[in-house]
């Protein structure tokens, strides 16, 4: 499991409210966006590509793809591992699985926000060993979508992760910019540290 960033990739902005109903369209998410910008940035060792599109009106799109020195089995199984999010993600208090198969979870979080307690609901569904999906609809919050999309490649297994957040309410762009590259650098940053730690691993 990628500690303790994973949980922030997809629990850092978890949205409250009913878990919607149906397969999980991230088919948006996995092509080149219109106008988007591309990085590149150097985290340890590794070299991380960035990539991100943002309006007010279309939300903010962020993405990171970088090779992790295992073979995608090993991979597969570090990223599909929810079960201690809150041991290792600030702030939550309580964790229960509404619903928990090989291809889907619905995973429910007590979380402490400051002042503000929030009951967080998030749908998860997987495509082994190729893809994980997560949708969080919610009216206070928005909507945040996102998609980890593994590939085999030599020396390891190529990694992107995209999301796409769209706020109920008016932030300025640069602002969820600033925070999503954050918590995306230091969650890769993270997983690839347990990579080398890997028995397995190709460094």
């Amino acid at each position: 499991m990628i500690r303790p960033a994973t949980c922030s990739f997809v629990a850092v902005l978890l949205s409250c409210g009913v878990v919607s109903a149906g397969t999980i369209d991230t088919e948006f998410l996995e092509d080149p966006w219109p106008k988007q910008t591309v990085r590149r940035f150097e985290v340890g060792r590794h070299e991380v590509q960035w990539r991100q599109r943002a309006n007010r009106r279309d939300g903010v799109f962020v993405g990171v793809t970088f090779l992790a020195p295992l073979n995608q089995q090993a991979v597969w199984e570090k990223i599909r591992d929810f079960s201690d999010i809150g041991r290792m993600t600030p702030g939550v208090t309580a964790v229960r699985f509404l619903e928990d198969t090989p291809v889907r979870q619905v995973i429910q979080l007590d979380v402490k926000v400051l002042w503000k307690s929030l009951q967080l609901t998030f749908e998860v569904e997987q495509d082994p060993p190729q893809a994980i999906r997560f949708r969080l609809n919610n009216d206070f919050l928005g909507q945040y979508w996102g998609l980890c999309r593994l590939e085999d490649a030599p020396q390891g297994t190529a990694m992107e992760l995209a999301t796409w957040l769209k706020p109920s309410r008016p932030i300025p762009t640069s602002l969820l910019l600033l925070v999503e590259r954050k918590v995306f650098l230091d969650g890769v940053r993270n997983f690839l540290e347990e990579c080398e730690r890997h028995p397995q691993s190709n460094q």
